[in-house]
């Protein structure tokens, strides 16, 4: 087995190859396209929305590693309530207080009936805002009437990527 050891690695700094391989994290490398960290947060306590109200379930606090890459973040519901019949909800992913996801009237005209409940994903994506720490909110705004989000206290994530550019 061989080991390369190296003070400083620089790729081209012009060109069609600029900016192919970046360095982080104790020298390791990352590719255009590549994962270069990734995070999740997880709320299982149950928490019950009123009409009307908007409440952060999880929160994340990201700090991106380099300056220009994409930041991914997505979310996923696993057991929400329509605790009333005509329930239903709008939920949201910000990075400070940018919109970066959302899922529009989650329950409405899928069911009327109380107890309904769901299963959910939405995702979107957001350039890298430098490399200080930032929240990012996973929130739920209730439209109608009261709605409950991890019901039996099943999991809702929050995944952020950050992916080099």
């Amino acid at each position: 087995m061989s080991t390369l050891q190296v003070q400083t690695l620089q790729g081209p700094t012009s060109g069609p190859d600029s900016n192919t391989v970046r360095v982080a994290d104790n020298h390791k490398l990352h590719a255009k396209g590549h994962v270069v960290q990734f995070k999740e947060a997880v709320n299982t306590t149950e928490v019950n929305i009123s009409v009307g109200v908007q409440a952060t379930i999880v929160t994340l606090n990201f700090t991106p590693k380099f300056s220009d890459s994409l930041i991914l973040c997505q979310a996923f519901h696993s057991q929400d309530g329509a605790v009333g019949g005509n329930s239903y909800c709008n939920a949201y992913i910000f990075a400070g207080t940018t919109e970066v996801g959302r899922a529009e009237a989650v329950g409405y005209h899928i069911t009327r009936t109380s107890d309904a409940r769901f299963t959910y994903g939405y995702s979107g994506s957001i350039a890298s805002w430098g490399t200080t720490s930032l929240a990012i909110d996973l929130d739920v705004l209730a439209i109608s009437d009261e709605w409950q989000v991890s019901r039996a206290r099943m999991e809702t994530s929050l995944l952020v990527w950050e992916i080099a550019q």
